[in-house]
């Protein structure tokens, strides 16, 4: 596609290259020119624009990101809606994310009108949390270069999702004369807590003297117990190859699968097989909660990932732990698999007329297979919040019928006609006491999915100052909104119709504005919205 400036007349049905400022908005870079527009363009006094138009060989952004998209999720992923030329996909099941790093070097390397990231090879991920991000840069791509692309993909190994498995331990810890009982204990409430994480089970515990006969002797008991993995944590950390933990092992038969990590903390973490069981032998570093390089290999035997010295030697990037902030570094070990992520409660304010609308209730519409209402709750079901309210007003009865046998807590709002704020007060009051923070959402935002819900929810962290967390795209804040509970009280006074906008602006130094693309700002108030959302919905097949 090749831009060039035209005047506002002819630009009709032509791609906008650089936003445009009108007297009563603005005409956003990527859109396509309509008659309207060009009428708010010529009232503007705006006589020509820089545009372009696609070619017979040329893909559009859209179509192209998720064509991308849906080749690279197979199975246990999920694709949102391509907006802006942008799909991310998402997990859905917890997990160890697993990248092929070279073939996503060589995809990247094809057309340079993509660009695909991902997290980090070997990151623990939970359901619904987004791990891939399809970009086209530009706002097309030639028809030939998306073929090479889907082909690549098709015939590459290039992500998979590897699901966590609960594991039986045997721990082994080993003292040396006169050492403190303390540190002994330290280790093993730590050791403990991390293998509990994955819904593991330590099976033995066994105690020894720090010496050879003592430690093969103990060893050789695990060995014959139905365990699937054998931790070692010395009173002394292993100090080298020859060492006496791996000439043990050795001298047993097993083989040093990897020593050593560019990892700090936890240089000195070691693992081996010995017969038909995973050894991982601790460093005393491990002691401390601090996220540590023994937590990487517990990741991969979880995943049933087989580690070997050349997959650790490529941690060096990354791998200085100890001075990452710690909320940060703690992010992905803080709970146990297969749960929510903290009491967050989602509040959906779903009791307005939509009078705009005419006189159907614009909740029961369709949009794509189910009523807006139906589609916005059962996304939200599959994402990391842990409470679901709806506040209901207009046709409550009908609405509390549309979500018959889905789990949700239904609260009435019989003030619903004085405005939003009704509403909200009565979502907030509803929640219990272990609630610590609501999501306010709005149904009518049929493009949100699980990928806006789930970062929103990433980025609330009170400890850290994230206590509102604001939906934003290009710097217009949009929905949901997390509210920690401390602005309850608050959020209960306000009046009329509206929500907490201007408590909003009371609190700026506490608020997180997340950047989610344009789902995050398009809801349905008129009939041409909703026939351009089930437009979209259709294109991207969700």
């Amino acid at each position: 596609m090749k831009p060039t400036y035209k005047n506002v007349r002819e630009a009709q049905g032509c791609i906008l290259f650089h936003s445009v400022y009108l007297k009563n908005g603005r005409l956003r870079k990527g859109s396509v020119i309509t008659s309207d527009d060009i009428r708010n363009l010529i009232q503007s006094n705006v006589r020509k624009i820089y545009v372009g138009k696609y070619k017979a060989d040329e893909v559009d952004e859209n179509q192209a990101s998720a064509l991308i998209a849906k080749a690279l999720a197979r199975n246990n992923f999920s694709v949102s809606a391509s907006i802006s030329g942008k799909s991310n996909i998402s997990v859905r099941f917890d997990g160890l994310f697993e990248i092929n790093e070279n073939n996503l070097e060589e995809l990247n390397k094809i057309s340079p009108d993509i660009a695909i990231s991902t997290l980090s090879n070997h990151d623990i991920v939970y359901a619904g949390d987004h791990v891939i991000s399809v970009k086209i840069i530009s706002f097309s791509i030639k028809k030939r270069h998306l073929h090479k692309v889907i082909d690549f993909i098709k015939n590459s190994k290039i992500i998979s999702l590897r699901k966590f498995r609960s594991l039986k331990f045997g721990l082994l810890y080993t003292q040396s004369t006169n050492e403190s009982l303390s540190l002994l204990n330290k280790a093993k409430k730590t050791i403990t807590s991390r293998i509990s994480d994955y819904n593991s089970s330590i099976m033995i515990e066994h105690k020894s003297r720090h010496d050879h006969a003592s430690i093969k002797n103990s060893i050789n008991q695990l060995l014959e117990m139905d365990l699937d993995c054998i931790m070692i944590f010395l009173s002394s950390s292993v100090s080298g190859q020859n060492d006496l933990l791996p000439s043990i092992i050795r001298e047993m038969g097993g083989r040093i699968t990897s020593y050593g990590m560019p990892v700090d903390p936890g240089n000195l973490t070691l693992s081996a097989m010995l017969k038909d069981k995973k050894i991982l032998v601790a460093a005393g570093s491990a002691r401390s909660e601090q996220l540590n390089g023994l937590d990487w290999h517990l990741n991969c035997i979880h995943a049933n990932i087989n580690v070997n010295q050349k997959m650790v030697n490529k941690l060096g990037v990354g791998g200085l732990l100890k001075d990452i902030d710690f909320i940060i570094k703690r992010k992905k070990i803080s709970k146990s698999i297969n749960t929510k992520k903290g009491n967050i409660a989602a509040v959906i304010l779903a009791a307005g007329e939509s009078t705009r609308m005419g006189a159907k209730n614009k909740l029961l519409m369709k949009v794509g297979k189910d009523s807006m209402i139906k589609d916005f709750v059962q996304k939200m079901k599959k994402s990391n919040v842990s409470d679901i309210i709806i506040v209901t007003g207009h046709e409550y009865k009908s609405i509390e019928d549309e979500l018959k046998g889905i789990d949700v807590k239904f609260i009435y709002n019989p003030k619903f006609k004085e405005g939003m704020s009704t509403s909200l007060r009565a979502g907030i009051k509803s929640l219990e006491k272990r609630i610590d923070a609501a999501m306010i959402c709005l149904p009518d935002m049929p493009l949100i999915g699980m990928y806006e819900i789930n970062k929103l929810i990433e980025y609330y962290n009170p400890t850290i100052g994230n206590d509102i967390c604001v939906a934003t795209y290009n710097e217009a804040r949009g929905n949901p909104v997390i509210w920690d509970k401390k602005y309850f009280k608050e959020l209960m006074e306000v009046i009329g119709d509206k929500g907490g906008r201007d408590i909003i602006k009371l609190y700026k130094d506490k608020i997180a504005e997340v950047n989610l693309g344009e789902a995050v700002v398009f809801d349905v108030d008129t009939k041409e919205s909703l026939s351009e959302a089930n437009f979209i919905k259709a294109k991207n097949n969700i």
